[in-house]
Parts: structure tokens; C-alpha cells; sequence
């Protein structure tokens, strides 16, 4: 739990202020990439029932005229992963003179703060779980090389892990000194192996170089988040590649599958109003192998 005092968010008494500036976290980036399902009413957990694959060689084949053969039946295991929610907020005490005082819309903002703050912790929640991935990809000393993803599209191929593929990364894991952006590079530099080099013109080259930012690469969808995990220290990151199927989240829906509610409460004898933010949720990892942790160096 957090707690703060917007009562002392008086920047804007007595004066003439401009339109506010609300610096919000980069928030909500992961609910998409990972398997969600709402706790139903009455109940305070959620169930994810996990089967374990068949092998081919389960299979029994029939030489002609065998069809009536009988064979022992195959036993299909399941492991379910039970997640119990629980409760992540924040709060804000805002007086009645910081409200009366400021001409922004304080108490509104002050809300969008809270709620993207949770949002946020969403995120950081996520990304700590993909250091728990038992394969992992790149190296600590060097910088992300396209390499490491085909590495990674490799491994959850080889494992059956269902489509479409996530990438969440570290904005410093993808662009910079150490980004993927190396690759277009004729020369090796921190690691890269200049796989795009020579590609002008095409889809990669239109995203780095026009758009500012990757969306869709070898049919993964990319996203970047700070909220990415630091290696040994902060010259390092840990980020993911994954099917939903390798983590998943249990969650109170509050509608339209929003797991984040705002909630306001008097305190008169305080001349005040209490702002909470509750987001009710929480992960789990489902399938390991369907899950590649992507470890990297960001600065030396």
C-alpha cells in the first residue's frame, strides 16, 4: 500500500496557471500478452485447469484388419493452477483548499494519477515473472541481436506453445546504444550481427526508421515497457518472449474487464477527501516452456 497528500499539491494557489501537466507511467502493456480471466461473483480466485500434451507415440496404429484391437487407455493428467486474488491500491488524501486553491482539475487528475500508478504495478508484476523462465536468451555483455529472437521463436516452436507470440522488452532493449536498432549496422556493435543491414525499403526499415517504434517482427508483437526487470543491476535487463499460455491472471472485474476501480471518501473533520485506487489481481506462470526470458545489456 502507498500513501501520498495532495494536500500539499498547492503549486497553483493564488496564481494563474497553465493546463496541467500529469506525468503518467507507460502503463497496461501486459494485460494483453498474457492469459486473463475474471473471478466470477462469490468466489475470490480463478482456476486455470492445465492438460498435459500427448506424445505422437501415445498414438496406436491399426496394421489392416486389426481395427477391433483393443489397447490400454491413455491417461490424460491435468495440473490446475488455483490464483487467489488480491487486493493492490493506493491512496491520496486531497484538502478542500488545494481544490478551492488550484485551477487545474485537481481532484480528476489526481485520480488518473493513482489509477496509472496501479496500472504500472500491473506491469512490473508481469515482467518480474519472466526471470522465473527456465530458457533464456542473449547474454549479459551484449547488446539485443535478432539472433536472440529467432533463438526464442525457436524454443517456444519446439515446445508446441501456441500463437500469437508477445514480446515485452525494455525501451532501452530495443532502441540505442544497445537496441535491436544495431542490427541495421554493417559492423558488429555490441554484439549485433547486422541482420538488417541492406534491407532499405522494407518493413523492418519502415518501422525503425519512419515510424520510430517496432509493432510486428518474425510475426511477434512487440511492446516495450520500463517496467522490465534489471539483471545483476541496472545495466541490465530482463525482458519476455511468450505465448498467453505461459502466464496467467486471475481478476476482479469491475466491467469491460477492467481489473481498476477509484473510489472517494469524505473526511470532514479533516476538510478533505480521501482518493483510493484499488486494482484487484493476481499471476501466476502456467506453462514454463512457453515462455523465454530475453537477458540483455542496456548501457556499460
Amino acid at each position: 500500500m502507498a500513501n501520498t497528500d495532495t494536500g500539499v499539491a498547492q503549486g497553483g494557489l493564488g496564481i494563474t496557471i497553465a493546463a496541467a501537466i500529469v506525468q503518467f507511467n507507460k502503463a497496461a502493456v501486459t494485460p494483453q500478452t498474457i492469459s486473463m480471466a475474471p473471478a466470477l461473483s462469490g468466489s475470490h480466485s480463478v482456476t486455470f485447469p492445465l492438460y498435459t500434451k500427448l506424445a505422437v507415440s501415445a498414438v496406436t496404429n491399426e496394421a489392416a484388419d486389426d481395427e477391433d484391437t483393443e489397447v490400454t487407455a491413455t491417461s490424460i493428467t491435468t495440473n490446475p493452477k488455483n490464483i487467489e486474488i488480491l487486493r493492490n491500491h493506493i491512496n491520496a488524501r486531497v484538502t478542500d483548499l488545494a481544490v478551492h486553491g488550484n485551477t487545474d482539475a485537481l481532484m480528476v487528475n489526481a485520480g488518473q494519477v493513482l489509477g496509472n500508478a496501479v496500472a504500472a504495478e500491473f506491469d512490473n508484476n508481469i515482467c518480474a515473472r519472466y526471470d522465473a523462465f527456465a530458457t533464456s536468451k542473449g547474454t549479459s555483455s551484449d547488446g539485443l541481436k535478432f539472433l536472440d529472437i529467432m533463438d526464442a521463436v525457436a524454443s517456444l516452436e519446439a515446445n508446441d506453445a501456441p500463437r500469437p507470440f508477445s514480446a515485452v522488452l525494455h525501451p532501452l532493449q530495443m532502441y540505442g546504444t544497445y537496441g535491436l536498432s544495431n542490427e541495421f549496422g554493417s559492423t558488429a556493435v555490441q554484439g549485433s550481427n547486422a541482420a538488417f543491414h541492406g534491407m532499405g525499403g522494407t518493413k523492418v526499415e519502415d518501422q525503425f526508421m519512419n515510424a520510430g517504434f517496432v509493432t510486428s517482427l518474425a510475426g511477434i508483437n512487440f511492446y516495450t515497457s520500463p517496467q522490465v526487470a534489471d539483471g545483476s543491476d541496472a545495466t541490465e535487463k530482463k525482458g519476455g518472449i511468450y505465448a498467453k499460455t505461459a502466464l496467467g491472471c486471475g481478476y476482479m472485474d469491475f466491467g469491460g474487464g477492467n481489473f481498476i476501480e477509484i473510489r472517494t471518501e469524505r473526511n470532514e473533520l479533516g476538510a478533505s477527501t480521501n482518493i483510493v485506487c484499488n486494482g484487484y489481481w493476481a499471476s501466476d506462470e502456467l506453462v514454463d516452456l512457453h515462455g523465454v526470458e530475453i537477458f540483455t545489456e542496456i548501457s556499460g
